[in-house]
């Protein structure tokens, strides 16, 4: 196996929910995937957003694709980052409602993503370049929590405490820290929600300004938008209605990518 170097581009995918073609002409159109969906990517990086299950047809074969350019990536010194959202989050806490899986394929899954979890290969947050990646964003009131634990709340230091939480709540099965908050919103108890359910107007509303830049999904956008007044990109523009995806260069500067309508997706 190589030794990873650091990426040339990080390219940056929003939630998927099971639209596996418009997916794949993504990532071809991106360069990290070849006419037969395996890694060309090299050292580059891939980060997905969470939420590939539910609504679109092939969760299943997201699923499975993610899990072999994973692999893939890592021989050749790449890197697919893939984070948890919302509808991951439900089957990995037994509730297999809003998954679209049967009862025993949500179980499996459970299962499957729980070892991930546990081995690193699913996460909930990331860092790079001073952007801080999690599914619906860590709004003000979460950002003290963390400022209380950390020295300096740098982007990096708010990834690694909230993998630790996370990795440590699947694991005993204690769900009740705030990153996993529901929003009244969303029929929670909570003003704000945690990591996985937080609405964009919410989060940035729970601000002046973030006090990192911060890249989220979860609530889909008419296009990307580097909003630089709140400090927050999201993402998640909804494949099965738009083509588009983020880049950051070597130095975090980003770039919106648009794929053009015949982009070719299966062969």
């Amino acid at each position: 196996m190589q030794t990873q170097k650091n990426p040339k581009r990080v390219v940056v995918v929003g939630d998927v929910h099971g639209q596996f073609d418009p997916f794949v002409k993504i990532l071809r159109h991106a360069k990290l995937i070849d006419g037969q969906n395996n890694w060309c990517g090299g050292h580059d990086r891939l980060v997905q957003m969470g939420d590939i299950f539910d609504r679109g047809p092939f969760s299943r074969k997201v699923d499975d694709l993610l899990d072999t350019i994973q692999q893939q990536a890592k021989t050749a010194g790449g890197e697919v980052v893939r984070l948890v959202g919302n509808h991951e989050l439900e089957p990995l806490l037994s509730n297999f409602v809003i998954s679209g899986f049967s009862k025993e394929e949500a179980q499996f899954m459970r299962e499957k993503m729980t070892r991930q979890v546990l081995c690193g290969d699913l996460r909930a947050a990331y860092a790079y370049k001073g952007y801080l990646f999690t599914h619906a964003g860590v709004t003000h009131k979460l950002y003290r929590i963390f400022q209380m634990q950390l020295d300096e709340p740098s982007s990096n230091n708010l990834a690694v405490l909230i993998n630790l939480i996370f990795k440590e709540s699947i694991k005993h099965e204690f769900f009740k820290h705030p990153i996993f908050n529901i929003s009244i919103h969303r029929k929670g108890v909570n003003r704000f929600g945690g990591i996985f359910w937080e609405d964009l107007d919410d989060l940035v509303s729970s601000y002046p300004a973030s006090p990192v830049w911060q890249i989220v999904g979860h609530t889909q956008v008419v296009h990307i938008v580097v909003d630089k007044t709140a400090r927050i990109i999201p993402v998640d523009v909804g494949l099965h209605r738009k083509l588009q995806y983020l880049v950051l260069d070597e130095k975090g500067v980003p770039k919106i990518v648009d794929v053009p309508d015949d982009q070719p997706a299966e062969n």
